[in-house]
This record gives structure tokens, C-alpha cells and sequence, in this order.
């Protein structure tokens, strides 16, 4: 458009931009012969290409891998273990997310027992039984 004779302000007001824009733009042009930003200073990736589609691969596979795991098992490009927020930015690039681990009592093995003699004997109760039934790991007070 500059070449074509149309001033800097009506080119700005076409393009929804200040008319410095096109004065920097324009210079960039004449000195670099192209409109393409500059590389920029920035910190180094930690990370290769390779490693960040094995991050993605193995999270797709093990979908209960959690982060951690999988910054302990990974090499960066320096030889070190890559952190867990790494990977947790690798794969939200990618957007997925890694299992959280699960913090709290587990059921132990008598009580998942009981669990599953209760409902095989109740196999064949309809929802509106099934909701008054109410499932905890609460250890039930002795009676006195």
C-alpha cells in the first residue's frame, strides 16, 4: 500500500492500527527485506521435540501415569531430570491432562470385600433403592 502512494494514516485506519505500526513495519521491511518477527533472547527449551512426544505417548497409554513419575523417568536435553511443571506444560500443550495422585484413606481389602458381597446380593435392586444406599470408609463406632 505504501508503494501504491496511500499515506501511513489511511493504511493504519484500513488496518485497525496506530501509524507508528506502519512506520516500524515499514522499516523492517527495507532492512530485512521481510515482515517476519525476530527471534527473540529466550531460555533454552528443556526438552526436545522427541521427549515431548514421549511424554504425550506415554500419557495417552497409561492414562493413571502422574506427573512426577514421569519427570523422574525423563532426561532433559542437560542431562538432568526434567521438573513436574514441565511436564504438566508439555501436556497441556497438548491438551491433556496427568492423573493427580489420590490422597486419602483407600479401602482395604476386607471392606472392599463387604462392598461387593452387598451388591452382588442387591444385584438386582432398581435406582430408586440403589439411591438410599450410601457408601463410606468411616470405621463405625463400637457400641457401648
Amino acid at each position: 500500500m505504501l508503494t501504491g502512494g496511500l499515506p501511513r494514516r489511511d493504511i493504519a485506519r484500513r488496518m485497525e492500527c496506530s501509524p507508528s505500526t506502519i512506520v516500524r513495519l515499514h522499516q523492517r521491511y527495507v532492512q530485512t527485506g521481510s515482515l517476519n518477527d525476530r527471534p527473540r533472547p529466550g531460555r533454552q527449551r528443556v526438552t526436545l521435540d522427541r521427549q515431548d512426544r514421549y511424554i504425550r505417548v506415554t500419557h495417552i497409554h497409561d492414562r493413571f501415569q502422574t506427573a512426577s513419575q514421569t519427570a523422574r523417568t525423563t532426561i532433559g536435553i542437560n542431562g538432568r531430570r526434567i521438573s513436574v511443571s514441565t511436564v504438566r506444560r508439555r501436556l497441556r500443550s497438548a491438551g491433556l491432562k496427568a492423573c493427580r495422585p489420590f490422597r486419602g484413606n483407600m479401602l482395604t481389602q476386607r471392606r472392599r470385600q463387604n462392598h461387593m458381597t452387598l451388591t452382588r446380593r442387591h444385584r438386582r435392586w432398581l435406582m430408586r433403592q440403589w439411591r438410599r444406599v450410601l457408601f463410606t470408609d468411616k470405621i463405625p463406632l463400637p457400641s457401648p
